[in-house]
């Protein structure tokens, strides 16, 4: 890491996450014109106007513009002024501007031009755009995640389960890049109401990101100005706010609240800026009473949730040509009275948590020449969890020692304590240096070259343990088992108790070389190229995951009507999966246990004892079983490669109008060698539903031994054909979307890498659609200003129905987990027989919500606001997922949309 940090600056830097300007300046004849004053002004840019000439060719670029609206000047002797206003600079991509310079006329000296092209007409990325005023008037479902509004609102995205996962373009929910001010931020809960702009590049994004095969999402927080301002707001959600319920859905009261206050301004004038940001949400659910009507322990407390995040960002203008800044990011929040089965639990027997993450960086941007801009980054991150038994609050000497009962009979109960205590820590390190190079040569042509290094380290550590070591079981009155849990593995050495403790290490880098090339002042071509490398290391076991790889890119962009409002644009690009230290985890396996059935005879927990967990069932690489031993006597070791994304993209924008762009993409990714477990110990019979009865086990011991690999005949496919349509400027805007696509394969990448599950049969009927496969989807976003003091905003969504499974039981592992057709497919009473299979889908889903935003500053004298977000506006109840297990309760609904619901919020800004 020093090494990198200390390489010369000629070579390295970063380029993080701002914006620039760029362009050409001609005549009325077309020719090219040197020495042009170009002056760029915003109230977000610190150190006040930006001002460059054109050179000979008559180009000019402005880097390191932080995101806003700017207004643009372009002045020369005996030329008429040329003022552009608006112009919206955004994320990483450049805004290309061309400016056409007449002779000076006594009628008129200056000439105002509203709009700039909405159109990159010299990249290829895949992308969306959003800014903070727009995400503000949209009534959102979440309003505190950012991760919800990505998956829910950009094309190519869906969001996984809860409100964080998120899944984009095939790629797994951990093959994401969540980046803030340029930092790998993954999990980071960050205010949201701290961020100026953020743009989800969904395909080719190149040779910066060869590690990342899902999406990339690349946030901007906000700056402050040379005002004092202060901005705060607020809402409120209550169940007494939701409408159409019916029978199954809480009586109990619920509510959620938040409160946001931010404040910014200047330091020292065009010098020194700070922006602070806090927000605090709070929640408690009560529970109703057990709906079965079989209450057997007391009422169940309510859930409670309360959550604080805090944002500081300061920036130092400490030249003209090179700024500070760092980036701090604060979150802690914790919960209560969290068990599954709260009608089974007793109050001591329910699980609290706690959870602290901060993050510090530290960014230095310096123009080094006109054409030369060098950013570097360091970033440290930390993750603190506790979870554990609502018990250690009232009694935190005794909550570790007081064991769990738990009895099946008549119903799952859980008294006395909460089952397991656990502490994770997560650090993490990253140096992140790059260059661009804007070079122009009359022989060589127009170059944007750009030389990045990153360098990520993380650490892991968790400490486990059970209160007393052991729970025992009853069934009814009779006494069944009792299962006693280990700091290390008693089948190797002599028995430890308390707490278990594993961890593991990762380091992975990224150096990447690219460069953009203006082959005609159309065409533009962007080849690049990246080397990877990924090492992962666990305490007390081989990892196996050392690799690196090199990594092709290229990007093609034509500005076909030569007017910088149509691109045709097309890409390949390889990406690979580094995320080696969760996998680093899979080696350690889980702790050690002993089950052992009560016995009679001698009244006590002894007999048909057998032992589950520990590192000795997890291996690496050895598909043939743990002896590692093919049956001819030769080794079927393997190394893990580094899983490769090969990407196509194709597609055209074109702005039709002022401030209204119509595009279409098609996106194709192909997954390869995606890390998967499988199990090898076992030794099934032909037709995979029992064991072979001679030879069970390949290492002759009763036990299921999994194996992470990175098999060839793993993989999934994703293709998509993307129509947008955008509308940025006036008082209607819009990002209007439909996307058509298809996911399939044998490997998820999202709950659970299923690849090659107890029975051999199901390595093929694992094989077909994806359970995120939705076929169609249509996704639009707008607010619209009525008045000047009202607006309204609107989401709408359709989502074609996605496949779900019928999993049967399997006698030899006593679990729901066989196969017997493809996903998405019912096999019916006979396996044999095609003709009575049916496709298993859910029913599409519609939603539609609306916010009405009124200014009362009319009213009040104040700038405030006062906003009625009204979620699920259609009052649908669509079924979204149903039980996949066969048996009575196959295909019954496990989770249907939550019924219309009403927040109430404000916003005061000074």
């Amino acid at each position: 890491m020093l090494a990198v940090l200390t390489l010369p600056t000629a070579l390295w830097a970063q380029g993080g996450v701002n914006g620039s300007l760029l362009g050409h300046v001609f005549d009325a004849a077309g020719a090219p014109l040197n020495g042009v004053k170009i002056v760029a002004r915003s109230p977000t840019q610190i150190g006040g106007d930006k001002t460059v000439y054109s050179d000979a060719d008559g180009g000019f670029r402005i880097p390191g513009l932080l995101p806003g609206a700017f207004e643009v000047t372009a002045e020369a002797a005996k030329l008429r002024k040329l003022v552009h206003k608006n112009v919206r600079v955004g994320v990483n991509a450049p805004v290309r501007m061309t400016f056409v310079m007449e002779v000076e006329s006594a009628a008129e000296e200056v000439k105002v031009v509203d709009r700039t092209p909405m159109v990159s007409t010299t990249t290829a990325n895949v992308v969306e755009t959003f800014d903070e005023e727009f995400v503000e008037g949209l009534p959102l479902e979440q309003r505190w995640v950012i991760e919800s509004f990505v998956g829910l609102n950009t094309p190519g995205a869906s969001l996984v389960g809860g409100v964080r996962l998120i899944r984009i373009r095939g790629g797994g929910t951990e093959q994401n890049a969540i980046n803030v001010e340029g930092f790998r931020m993954n999990g980071q809960r960050v205010a949201v109401k701290s961020l100026a702009a953020f743009e989800v590049q969904t395909a080719a994004y190149g040779a910066e990101n060869a590690n990342v095969a899902g999406g990339v999402v690349n946030m901007v927080s906000k700056s402050g100005s040379n005002r004092f301002e202060a901005d705060v707001s607020g809402w409120l959600e209550d169940n007494s706010l939701r409408l159409f319920t019916d029978a199954s859905d809480t009586e109990a009261h619920t509510r959620n609240y938040f409160i946001n206050p931010a404040v910014s301004g200047r330091i020292i004038k065009d010098r020194l800026w700070f922006y602070f940001n806090t927000e605090l949400r709070r929640e408690v659910d009560a529970r109703d009473p057990d709906p079965s009507g079989r209450q057997i322990v007391e009422d169940p407390e309510p859930f409670r949730f309360l959550s604080t995040r805090s944002t500081l960002k300061l920036t130092w203008q400490a030249t003209p040509r090179s700024r500070f800044s760092t980036f701090s990011s604060v979150n802690r929040e914790w919960n209560r009275n969290n068990g599954s089965d709260p009608y089974g639990r007793e109050k001591i027997a329910q699980r609290k948590s706690d959870n602290f993450d901060h993050f510090n960086g530290v960014i230095w941007e310096w123009v080094l020449a006109d054409n030369v801009l060098l950013r570097s980054q360091i970033g440290v991150q930390k993750f603190w969890t506790e979870s554990g038994p609502m018990l250690c609050l009232s009694e935190p000497d005794e909550c570790d020692h007081i064991p769990q009962i738990r009895n099946t009979m008549p119903r799952p109960l859980f008294l006395q304590n909460y089952e397991q205590h656990d502490q994770a820590i997560t650090s993490s390190f990253e140096a992140i240096n790059q260059i661009e190079w804007f070079a122009r040569s009359a022989t060589f042509g127009q170059h944007d070259m750009k030389v990045r290094s990153r360098v990520f380290g993380e650490r892991w550590e968790l400490a486990q343990s059970t209160p007393g070591d052991h729970w025992i079981q009853f069934s009814g009155t009779a006494r069944d088992r009792m299962r006693t849990y280990y700091a290390n593995d008693p089948r190797n050495e002599p028995a430890r108790y308390g707490w278990h403790i594993r961890g593991t290490s990762a380091l992975t880098t990224v150096h990447s070389l690219q460069d953009s090339i203006r082959l005609t002042r159309h065409l533009t071509f962007t080849p690049g190229v990246a080397y990877t490398t990924a090492h992962a290391a666990s305490v007390g076991q081989e990892a196996n995951l050392d690799n690196h790889a090199f990594t092709p890119h290229m990007q093609v962009a034509w500005d076909a009507t030569h007017d910088g409002r149509t691109v045709i644009r097309g890409s390949f690009n390889q990406y690979v999966d580094t995320d080696v230290l969760r996998l680093a985890r899979f080696g350690q396996g889980d702790r050690v246990y002993r089950d052992c059935f009560w016995n009679p005879a001698t009244e006590s927990y002894d007999i048909a004892c057998s032992y589950g967990g520990g590192a000795m069932t997890r291996t690496f690489g050895l598909p043939c079983g743990p002896d590692g031993v093919n049956p001819d006597g030769t080794s079927c070791k393997e190394k893990l490669r580094l899983p490769r994304t090969w990407e196509y993209t194709a597609g055209g924008e074109r702005e039709i109008s002022p401030g209204l762009a119509l595009g279409t993409d098609l996106v194709y990714r192909l997954y390869t060698y995606p890390y998967e477990d499988r199990e090898t110990n076992r030794i099934w019979s032909p037709s995979g539903y029992a064991l072979e009865p001679l030879w069970s086990f390949r290492n002759g011991r009763s036990q299921t031994v999994s194996d992470l690999a990175t098999p060839a005949e793993a993989r999934r496919r994703y293709v998509a054909v993307t129509g947008t349509l955008h509308k940025r400027d006036g008082d209607l805007k819009a990002t209007l979307s439909y996307t058509w696509a298809r996911l399939e394969g044998n490997v998820n990448n999202n709950e659970g890498n299923e690849f090659g599950g107890s029975p051999a049969k199901d390595d093929y009927y694992l094989f077909g659609y994806s359970p995120d496969d939705a076929r169609h989807t249509l996704r639009g976003a707008t607010t619209y200003r009525v008045t000047n003091w009202l607006q309204a905003g609107v989401i709408f969504r359709y989502t074609s129905g996605r496949p779900y499974r019928r999993r049967f039981r399997n006698e030899v592992t006593g679990m729901v987990d066989d196969y017997r057709a493809t996903t998405g497919v019912d096999p019916g009473g006979n396996i044999n027989d095609p003709g009575d299979d049916r496709m298993l889908r859910l029913p599409d889903v519609q939603e539609l919500n609306l916010q009405l935003r009124a200014n009362l500053q009319r009213m009040t004298g104040s700038n405030i606001e006062a906003f009625l977000d009204v979620i699920n506006l259609l009052a649908l109840r669509t079924t979204l997922a149903v039980d996949e297990n066969d048996g009575p309760s196959w295909g019954t609904q496990r989770a249907r949309m939550a019924p219309l619901r009403i927040r109430l919020g404000f916003r005061y800004r000074y």
